[in-house]
């Protein structure tokens, strides 16, 4: 007898739907697949990738085209493939371009860092001396009429121009607030 005749016995005497799968194969259903955990080797810079996340679960970066790839793409076949297929013109570079494009990656985001913390610290800057103009209950335009010119005004007294373009960036106090 074969499986199907099988199953189909079992259907007509216990009137339940039998399992496709065996014995054998219910045990190997169960155990859960693995999942790949490949680490990142510096050689991969020379397919033109970049790690990025944390060193436990690295994902690739192109650093041509800034596309992420999975941990199962983390084999040098298929990024040799990926590197001839998407980027035929740029295989034959010298090893000095892909450092030079992770350098270029690695500035800008700490320019970006650099650029957005600012702006954080400014606006956090603009909502309390808009909190301390709600607490005097005086209108808002206050604020941008009196109290951020004399700010610019002390602080060029007292620490030069710098700190006058630190708080030149303070976005306008309406604009914090709303009601």
């Amino acid at each position: 007898m074969n499986k199907k005749q099988t199953l189909l016995e079992s259907f007509f005497e216990t009137g339940e739907r039998p399992n496709d799968e065996t014995a054998e194969d219910s045990k190997t259903a169960n155990k859960k697949k693995a999942a790949f955990k490949g680490k990142y080797q510096e050689s991969y810079l020379n397919y033109g990738f970049i790690a990025t996340g944390d060193s436990h679960s690295p994902r690739l970066l192109g650093i041509i085209h800034g596309n992420r790839l999975t941990n199962k793409a983390m084999k040098p076949s298929k990024l040799l493939r990926h590197m001839e297929t998407k980027h035929a013109v740029l295989k034959d570079k010298p090893l000095d371009f892909p450092k030079r494009k992770k350098h270029e990656h690695e500035e800008q985001k700490q320019l970006l860092k650099a650029t957005t913390s600012s702006n954080v610290s400014a606006l956090r800057a603009s909502f309390l001396v808009a909190n301390c103009i709600a607490k005097a209950k005086r209108p808002f335009t206050v604020g941008e009429e009196l109290i951020l010119p004399a700010a610019k005004d002390i602080c060029r007294e007292l620490l030069r121009d710098a700190a006058v373009q630190k708080v030149a960036r303070v976005p306008p106090l309406a604009s914090t607030i709303t009601r």
